[in-house]
C-alpha cells in the first residue's frame, strides 16, 4: 500500500496496526510497538489528537506495554486513549469501560487491588 498511497496514508496506518496485532500474537512486542508507533504518527498526522484510530493506536501500544511488564508505560498509554473515548462518548460508554478494564489489568498487575477495584 505504500507504493500505491504513499507512506502517509490512512491505509497504511491500517495496515501497520494489523501487522503489530500479528506480531502482538507472535510476542514479537518490539517490532509490533515499531508497527504501532508508525500508526499512530500517521493517525495524528491525518485526524489531529483526538480521533479513534488515533485511540486504537494508544490502547495498542498500551497492551504491549503491559505484555512487556512496563506498567507506568502502559498506564500513561491507557489515560491517552481513555480521554479520547470520554471525548468522543461520554463517561457512560462500553468502549469507555474497556479503558477501565485495561486499566484495572495493570493496576492488578502492579498487585494495586484496590487502585483496580475503583
Amino acid at each position: 500500500r505504500i507504493h500505491k498511497y504513499g507512506r502517509r496514508h490512512h491505509h497504511v496506518a491500517q495496515c501497520y496496526l494489523g501487522i503489530g496485532n500479528v506480531y502482538v500474537e507472535q510476542t514479537r512486542y518490539e517490532d509490533a510497538l515499531e508497527n504501532y508507533e508508525n500508526a499512530l504518527e500517521i493517525c495524528i498526522d491525518k485526524y489531529g489528537h483526538n480521533h479513534p484510530y488515533v485511540e486504537a493506536c494508544y490502547n495498542n501500544i498500551a497492551v504491549v506495554y503491559l505484555n512487556q511488564s512496563r506498567y507506568e508505560d502502559a498506564l500513561a498509554n491507557y489515560e491517552k486513549a481513555f480521554q479520547i473515548r470520554i471525548h468522543k462518548y461520554g463517561y457512560n460508554h462500553p468502549d469507555v469501560a474497556q479503558c477501565y478494564v485495561g486499566i484495572g489489568n495493570v493496576y492488578v498487575e502492579q498487585t494495586r487491588y484496590e487502585d483496580a477495584l475503583e
